[in-house]
């Protein structure tokens, strides 16, 4: 797999596809070209500090491991003609640039067809490639924003209210590695390939999945403030938060019993008791602590969670004992911790087979396997075509 997407939708789908045994070569901007003004990818965010630094933050990378780095200047004839001949001997071709760019450097989906014909092919944008403002710039705010996912998440006015995490890429990288897994299926039973366009706000509205149901039957627009009892966060004596979700009547009686409030049982859905419901709810919530309220309810079968801070998140029982927290020895930093692999397969486990790559580490062997001889190879060291880093 060849990885030109220069952003987080693009990195994580390789990252996926990675953790199951995909070889994925990450093309990176070599450090003469972006003095040249040229945008490099957020992998390279490290790229200019000292070698040691980059090898300390490449081994926390969870996104980039198990890949491998080729520093490439694509804007050179001679860079061009290495991706070409990575695509002979590649399966898909991945990249997230504006609609437009990779035919301007000469690698769009007819130039790389022409030489692999079976080649699967995914193109992430914002907008997609066609349609009124496939040339807008932006990033996931504004996907979700256009698609209308930032109006309904609200603040305690009623108000918009971004998100703190970038739900609309982790969601575009998703859909990306699904469509990939599809088409490759497809190549594999007829010895087609395919270009896939995915859109990041196409990929955000999936995200009303159910309220569109709703809206293209009844004109139905969900409420700014939510505020059932059923489904809420609660503020507890330590001033932590909970979380419940007894949507289902059985669990909201259950529910109300618990907290000593069985007479709330008949008002689930009353719109007009909501707000009383709620006040009283919360003052109760507000008598014990959090772990109080997780030991109580918890033994009673009630939808309910801790609104866990980072820290709490990555120490959970639950999270360690599913080896969502890894720890694994680097050769030159130590013993590093990164998130594990969320999916869990029977016969065919995902692994941590390598961590993520110094931007250029593999330059020299890849070249090497699509036949660069040494003195080819430093001619393009020389012509700032490739930039391979110097490892103490």
């Amino acid at each position: 797999m060849v990885d030109l997407s220069p952003l987080l939708p693009g990195e994580l789908c390789s990252h996926f596809l990675a953790d199951f045994g995909a070889e994925v070569i990450r093309v990176d901007e070599p450090e003469a070209s972006k003095r040249k003004g040229r945008r490099g990818k957020q992998a390279q965010s490290i790229v200019g500090k000292p070698l040691e630094e980059q090898i300390k933050l490449a081994a926390f990378d969870c996104v980039g491991r198990n890949k491998k780095s080729l520093a490439l200047d694509l804007k050179s004839e001679q860079g061009r003609e290495v991706i070409y001949r990575l695509v002979e001997n590649c399966d898909v071709f991945l990249e997230a640039f504006r609609p437009g760019v990779v035919k301007r450097l000469g690698v769009d989906y007819e130039v790389i067809t022409e030489i692999k014909p079976s080649i699967v092919y995914c193109s992430i944008s914002l907008y997609g490639q066609d349609g009124p403002y496939r040339q807008l710039p932006g990033h996931d705010p504004c996907a979700l924003s256009l698609a209308g996912i930032i109006a309904n998440n609200v603040d305690g006015a009623g108000g918009p209210m971004l998100f703190s995490f970038p739900i609309g890429d982790v969601l575009t990288g998703l859909h990306a590695t699904i469509a990939i897994l599809l088409a490759l299926r497809v190549a594999e039973k007829t010895g087609k390939g395919q270009y896939m366009d995915i859109s990041m706000t196409g990929c955000a509205l999936t995200l009303h999945s159910l309220h569109s149901q709703k809206y293209f039957k009844s004109g139905f627009l969900p409420e700014k403030i939510w505020k059932s009892p059923s489904l809420a966060l609660w503020r507890a004596k330590d001033d932590k938060f909970l979380c419940t979700t007894n949507l289902e009547s059985h669990h909201w009686a259950s529910f109300c019993r618990a907290i000593g409030r069985p007479d709330f049982v008949p008002y689930q859905h009353d719109l007009e008791r909501r707000k009383e419901l709620n006040d009283s709810i919360a003052s109760i919530m507000a008598s014990k602590t959090r772990e109080e309220w997780l030991e109580i309810l918890r033994c009673e079968d009630i939808q309910i969670a801790p609104v866990n801070e980072i820290d709490e998140a990555l120490s959970d029982p639950q999270t360690l004992y599913r080896n969502m927290i890894v720890e694994l020895e680097h050769p030159m930093v130590g013993m590093v911790k990164q998130l594990g692999i969320p999916i869990k397969l029977s016969q065919t486990p995902g692994r941590i087979a390598s961590f993520a790559p110094v931007p250029g580490q593999d330059t020299e062997e890849i070249l090497r396997k699509l036949g660069y001889a040494d003195n080819e190879i430093e001619q393009l060291k020389e012509s700032n075509i490739i930039e391979v880093p110097s490892f103490p």
